[in-house]
């Protein structure tokens, strides 16, 4: 049980990892609309394990909506952007499940 802690762990600390070196290379002129809210939702990937569920699902739910938009970028940017996006969606929902997992009774 302990080791299945320490890995998720491990797992929050990496994706935040990537997340901010991917961060560091902003090479963008003029902000567009999306990224915005891109920057904003994904900011929030270190502090992921201290958000309460409905935070969560709401981060995911703006994901999704900024998928939409991103999916009509030029080609190079829409692979950097959505992949960004990607990964900060699926920790968000790594940890949504792990919380949720935690919170069922236990059957014995």
């Amino acid at each position: 049980m302990k080791r299945k802690v320490v890995t998720e762990c491990f797992l929050v600390m990496l994706m935040t990892a990537l997340l901010l070196c991917a961060s560091l290379s902003d090479g963008h002129c003029g902000d567009p609309q999306w990224r915005d809210e891109f920057d904003e939702t994904c900011a929030n990937t270190s502090a992921a394990m201290t958000l309460s569920l409905e935070d969560l699902q709401q981060l995911i739910v703006k994901c999704e909506r900024l998928q939409i938009a991103i999916e009509q970028l030029d080609d190079s940017a829409r692979k950097v952007f959505l992949k960004r996006l990607l990964m900060c969606k699926n920790l968000y929902q790594f940890v949504l499940d792990t919380k949720k997992s935690a919170q069922e009774p236990k059957a014995q």
